[in-house]
């Protein structure tokens, strides 16, 4: 229990991805469950994967995409079928992880998750693990305490699985030594460069050449299919806006929940542990006690030097060197006989020692945070903002009903339904089905819906679409465009610009080659003029320098120089790189072998941990559900 968070250090970034980034997860936080109520997209040896499991697994991707690729984003590429089997065989590659830890008993108890909680930074104050710090960072996460603590208790338990596995993994130093040495070996290489530009000039591209690339490539020259639609949403969060709190009400609330804002009492405290075997004889037992008698005489004689001897003789990894400081905690954290003793002493008591199943503790209070309760100013925000989610709610649920019917008996209109509800009919211009599904909160059947023939050919409400948690959409096409070839006339000066590029292109390389065979028999009537040597690395290649150049580069037999290697660049130009020189690097410093041994490993275990996956699947019958793998989401 002591050395949990020493022992699971690794995954504590892991973990704080529960709480510090804006997207949906899924997996370990149901603490290996699984949904039920809809069809299963996988079956993973009797842990099935459920299509909404699938479903929110597709939204988490969405919002990372979107974050990441910000405006760019587009919300077909989600349609792909490659991105869709990827997300699944992260699912099921987790299912045969979760079935291997069910098989294993691994477990974490409640005193170990605490333990593991409160040793996580940003529930710390000054240090110390804080109950309110714990609960507003939870909070401003839309997150319950229960269900964090799923999460970071499924992720803990498969992380005594595979940490074994990705720890074990070492990179012997000659190897690494030599892997340094090729990545910080420079090559002096002269480039020559054969032009396409000049080479366009004689290019002559027919009208029988661009009407026949147009004929091979319509696709290339479509313009998308495209709708102006008017939309009605119904939002709770919209609603909460509009929702009135009075001080009564929050007053009322306040005192009606008191409990949830207050805080128990915490104990700080330092310990040193001599640590007993469970199979201990009794003579080592009396030894291991006389031992902790003999370190408590010393404790209470230097009180300040508690923490040196705990340094000095502390047999728990975990807080040994940190002078076994244990930081905060509240009742239920520790052991019983150990968090007794802890309750029981004042501030700068030394205690002990007190036998555990982990051995003799001798124990220091070194500070006391009183229970608390947060006052109502303290909290009246978070009030007013829970009742107003309430109010929400409680109006959703009243309005959603009434919503679904309306715009499906006023099929022709969105006029009436936002009139009967208090709500505003937004009008777009004519948009691509990507611009409609951004505007859709990512959701593919309100795409489907506006472009099915009932709403294209009668100009039909679609059916209300959940496109959200608590988000209701209505939408019906204005007007439609389908998609169109652009007309030759619009494309053949483009279609003509890009085949004298790529019949140029041809030209450069077919001369460069040439050139290149002659240089590497040694004539020196190719015709190649290179310019001013430059110093080249694989870990820094120059921009001008494609990779698969680099690659030949350092490839080029390094007894046979001067070498000649050539390359198609993608402007079209074909280069031809003569490597002059090459210069080994110095020998690394041991702390960057050290590092990149360790960088080197982890990489290693990872794919171990690759390999074992793969081997649970090898034994694992898993079967994927076709059909359902290819619905869109929420369909």
């Amino acid at each position: 229990m002591f050395d949990l968070l020493h022992r699971h250090k690794n995954l504590a970034q892991i973990i704080m991805g529960l709480v510090t980034l804006p997207f949906v997860f899924f997996g370990t936080y149901q603490y290996f469950t699984s949904r039920s109520g809809s069809d299963s997209v996988a079956d993973v040896g009797g842990n099935k994967i459920a299509q909404n499991d699938f479903d929110d697994a597709l939204r988490g991707q969405e919002q990372r995409m979107r974050q990441a690729l910000g405006g760019n984003f587009d919300p077909t590429m989600l349609d792909n079928p490659a991105v869709r089997y990827d997300l699944l065989n992260q699912l099921i590659d987790q299912r045969l992880l979760e079935n291997r830890a069910r098989s294993e008993h691994f477990s974490v108890s409640d005193a170990e998750l605490r333990r593991f909680i409160a040793g996580l930074a940003p529930f710390q104050v000054d240090g110390r693990f804080s109950a309110t710090r714990y609960a507003e960072a939870l909070s401003g996460q839309g997150m319950s305490p229960l269900g964090f603590e799923q999460r970071v208790r499924g992720e803990l338990v498969l992380g005594q699985l595979q940490q074994p596995i990705v720890a074990a993994s070492f990179a012997a130093k000659s190897t690494v030594t030599h892997y340094l040495a090729l990545l910080d070996q420079t090559r002096e290489v002269a480039t020559a460069t054969i032009a396409a530009a000049p080479l366009a000039a004689a290019i002559k591209v027919s009208d029988a050449d661009v009407k026949a690339y147009y004929d091979g490539h319509r696709a290339q020259f479509e313009t998308p299919e495209r709708a102006k639609i008017e939309y009605l949403t119904l939002s709770q969060d919209a609603l909460a806006a509009q929702m009135t709190v009075t001080p009564d009400e929050v007053k009322q609330a306040y005192e009606a929940n008191k409990r949830q804002y207050a805080t128990q009492e915490e104990r700080q405290a330092s310990h040193i542990l001599i640590a007993v075997k469970p199979d201990a004889s009794p003579a080592d037992k009396a030894a291991a006690k006389k031992k902790a008698e003999e370190i408590l005489a010393k404790a209470r004689a230097h009180p300040d030097d508690f923490a040196a001897l705990a340094k000095e003789y502390s047999q728990d990894p975990g807080s040994a060197a940190q002078g076994g400081d244990l930081g905060s905690f509240a009742r239920g954290s520790m052991v019983k006989p150990f968090e007794d003793a802890v309750f029981a002493a004042k501030p700068g008591d030394i205690v002990g020692p007190v036998e555990t199943n982990f051995g003799y503790h001798i124990i220091k209070v070194t500070g006391v945070t009183p229970a608390h309760v947060q006052s109502l100013d303290e909290v009246r925000g978070r009030i007013e903002a829970d009742l107003r989610k309430q109010k929400a709610a409680d109006k959703f649920a009243s309005l959603a009903e009434q919503f679904q019917n309306v715009v499906y008996e006023q099929a022709d209109s969105l006029s009436g339904p936002a009139k009967a509800l208090g709500l505003e009919v937004k009008t777009t211009d004519l948009i691509t089905r990507a611009q409609i599904q951004a505007l859709a909160l990512g959701n593919a059947k309100f795409v489907k819906a506006i472009f099915s023939p009932d709403s294209i050919q009668a100009k039909r409400n679609t059916e209300a679409i959940e496109v959200a948690p608590n988000t209701l959409m209505s939408g019906r096409v204005v007007e439609y465009k389908p998609a169109a070839p652009k007309p030759l006339a619009d494309v053949e000066d483009d279609i003509r610009k890009r085949l004298t590029q790529e019949r140029a292109g041809a030209e450069a390389k077919k001369d460069g080659e040439a050139k290149l065979a002659l240089l590497a028999k040694g004539d020196a009537a190719s015709g190649v003029t290179f310019g001013k040597s430059a110093e080249l690395t694989r870990s820094k290649p120059s921009p001008d320098v494609t990779p698969d150049a680099i690659t030949m580069i350092f490839e080029a037999d390094r007894a046979k120089l001067p070498a000649y290697v050539g390359a198609a660049r993608p402007d079209g130009d074909f280069a031809i790189y003569r490597i002059d020189k090459v210069n080994d690097a110095p020998a690394p410093p041991a702390a960057t072998v050290a590092q990149a041994a360790t960088s080197v490993g982890a990489e290693t275990g990872q794919e171990l941990m690759k390999a074992y996956v793969a081997s649970l699947r090898a034994d694992t019958k898993v079967t994927i559900n076709q059909a359902a793998l290819e619905k869109n989401p929420q369909q």
